[in-house]
């Protein structure tokens, strides 16, 4: 045993060495379930409702249906942990244009969007410990030379994953006891989509939490009590975003391995301010056009501890259509909308989003997004920002 953990280290700490650059969450790619002809997320990861380190069927399917070819195994195929040792990473790097109508001008950046490495120790066929590492991402950091971001790495490690897991078979019961974001919502790559920004997902947002459910092959449910980041933990484990504890369910059916339906909940109870929040989730794969139809909708009701009083309705929602016309290329329209407050027409904002993504081959990707929004009524009395960005995203 000694020996098996000694090799475990050694290996882990070599492959940190090459990833460490910069952060951001470890997600999944919902687009890919029903069109690439996998049923269910947790097929293609470890986690059970998917993300982060892939499974040998979601390397498999990397190259065989996403990619125009490769291996998709550990680092193509070069090197082949052992059964009981999962590694895994993602590292991407970013450029972007982004204007918000600021009297100087638009911005740019080039910057490290994500470096993560991903460890899954199994100590028994049922038992395993899952750890996600990286650097935080820092889009402008105060120094941004090469040597600037490298000096300041050790202060910007963190870890948003860590916990134990038992999980006896593919699908089953399971349970899984440390940080993590609980199962909810389409769990896209993209964090600037609103149903991950104002659902409590958004960066680094991730709880500590216990929980637990069961995966069969036409449906799913999963139920988390989380509680919030204690602020005195060090600076690797500190999260962002209001504290909060809680619960969280999500339960999804699907149906004829071409759609599903999902319902999901959320009570987040902070020091100064409570979320309740219900939703819904559709997903429809029309294989003769090639086209995958994605919807979520949440309601949120927000009440403010120093005002009991005064509460708010919110509404977020998101609604694409994914397209795949050739092997290897990924499109994407979509319509967002954020009301922060229902009674308040200002508050709304809509987004409109155009996304390409590119996989010439196993662990390669390019990702183009195009985003325009609209703030308050509209173009005439609220305001207007556009983003533009290139991804170029390698894994492990």
């Amino acid at each position: 045993m000694s020996r098996r953990f000694a090799r475990f280290g050694i290996t882990s700490l070599l492959t940190a060495v090459v990833l460490l650059a910069g952060a951001r969450q470890a997600a999944a790619y919902p687009q890919f379930q029903f069109s690439s002809g996998t049923n269910r997320c947790g097929q293609c990861h470890f986690a059970p409702s998917g993300g982060g380190l892939l499974t040998s069927w979601g390397r498999d399917e990397s190259a065989d249906t996403i990619s125009l070819g490769g291996d998709g195994a550990f680092l193509h195929g070069l090197v082949s942990p052992p059964a009981w040792l999962g590694i895994g990473g993602d590292f991407r790097l970013a450029a972007l244009t982004n204007d918000v109508g600021s009297p100087s001008g638009p911005e740019s950046a080039v910057f490290p969007m994500q470096a993560d490495l991903y460890v899954r120790a199994a100590f028994t066929e049922s038992l395993s410990l899952n750890v996600t590492g990286g650097i935080r991402g820092i889009e402008r950091p105060n120094d941004g030379s090469i040597g600037g971001r490298l000096g300041s790495a050790v202060d910007d490690l963190m870890s948003r994953e860590h916990y134990l897991m038992w999980r006896p078979s593919a699908t089953g019961p399971y349970a899984r006891i440390g940080r993590f974001f609980a199962p909810y919502g389409l769990r896209f790559v993209e964090h600037v989509y609103y149903v991950r920004r104002y659902t409590g997902f958004n960066l680094y947002e991730e709880t500590y939490n216990a929980s637990g459910g069961y995966v069969a092959d036409e449906w799913e449910v999963h139920l988390t009590g989380f509680a919030p980041v204690p602020t005195t933990l060090p600076s690797p484990l500190r999260s962002v975003g209001p504290g909060e504890a809680g619960a969280a369910g999500y339960g999804e059916i699907r149906l004829a391995k071409m759609s599903a339906l999902a319902g999901q909940f959320r009570v987040g109870i902070g020091s100064l301010e409570s979320r309740y929040q219900a939703g819904a989730i559709g997903k429809l794969w029309v294989e003769k056009a090639k086209l995958l139809l994605l919807g979520e909708g949440d309601f949120i009701r927000q009440q403010f501890k120093t005002t009991p009083a005064y509460a708010q309705n919110q509404f977020v929602s998101y609604l694409g259509v994914n397209f795949y016309p050739v092997r290897g290329l990924m499109g994407a329209v979509a319509y967002e909308r954020f009301q922060e407050n229902l009674s308040v027409s200002t508050t709304a904002r809509n987004a409109y989003d155009l996304q390409l993504n590119f996989f010439p081959w196993a662990h390669c990707e390019a990702v183009l997004l195009g985003r325009y929004q609209l703030t308050g009524s509209g173009a005439v009395d609220g305001g207007t920002a556009t983003l533009l960005m290139l991804q170029l995203h390698y894994y492990l």
